[in-house]
């Protein structure tokens, strides 16, 4: 398997996965929304949710020309998707309704390796100090 697949596979998914949610959640689809009042968030917790999920959903596909943003998202969906996992749990949920989080969570990390192993690290400056000056 090439290296833009081992790395877009798992990142075409977890982009693919979060928008679909993020729409989901921006236009109150029922399932979020019983959710949300399940678990004792405010209504428009939804809304929120769903602009940074559709806002991180575009870095993963184009954000490769800013990797501390992409970065920025990997840590957004971990805290959401925990997040979820620790709600649900606290509620008293079972495990039919905590895996879709689990699942995403778990897809999260193996896309976040993909991301550290397979992307080239970004150039830094180095600043050289002329011969001569006491730093």
């Amino acid at each position: 398997m090439t290296t833009k697949l081992k790395y877009w596979i798992p990142t075409g998914l977890l982009a693919a996965m979060i928008f679909i949610s993020g729409v989901a959640n921006v236009t109150h689809q029922p399932r979020p929304m019983q959710a949300a009042l399940h678990l004792g968030y405010p209504p428009y917790i939804a809304t929120e949710l769903g602009i940074w999920k559709l806002l991180a959903a575009v870095a993963f596909v184009f954000g490769s020309r800013w990797p501390r943003l992409k970065e920025w998202a990997f840590a957004g969906v971990f805290f959401d998707l925990s997040g979820a996992l620790v709600a649900h749990t606290a509620s008293g949920d079972g495990l039919a309704d905590s895996a879709p989080a689990g699942v995403l969570l778990l897809l999260t990390g193996i896309a976040y390796v993909a991301h550290r192993r397979f992307t080239p690290e970004p150039h830094t400056t180095t600043v050289h100090t002329p011969i001569g000056v006491d730093s």
